[in-house]
């Protein structure tokens, strides 16, 4: 069973990923904020498949945590899943090394078709 890292710092957001996260068969850790997402990545960098990240969160957002992640080297898929539809968002997301840009919906199918291609 492959393991995803959620980052999202909205506790209801959180519960319903995590519900769908499950019920597509993932285990998932998941956390409110960007220093939770370090933290838990650097004590067991290899443990991850993906990482859905929320790019709008307090203390440190989502841009922020990416690119610390990739500058210590952690090369786990990251995901941006956001309400933004922002192109400037969208590029700040990649050129801070996530791997894609989604945005959130009811139903996450975006979110689902991206598990089919970053988990083998």
């Amino acid at each position: 069973m492959a393991k995803v890292l959620l980052v999202e710092n909205s506790r209801t957001a959180r519960y319903a990923l995590v519900q769908f996260l499950q019920g597509q068969g993932y285990e998932v850790v998941a956390v409110g904020f960007g220093q939770e997402a370090l933290d838990t990545v650097s004590q067991a960098p290899n443990d991850f498949a993906l990482i859905i990240m929320d790019i709008y969160m307090p203390r440190m957002n989502g841009h922020e945590a990416s690119k610390l992640l990739r500058d210590k080297g952690v090369t786990t898929p990251i995901v941006a899943y956001t309400a933004s539809t922002d192109n400037r968002d969208k590029a700040m997301c990649l050129s801070a090394g996530m791997n894609d840009f989604i945005q959130k919906s009811e139903d996450h199918a975006t979110l689902g078709a991206a598990l089919k291609q970053y988990i083998a």
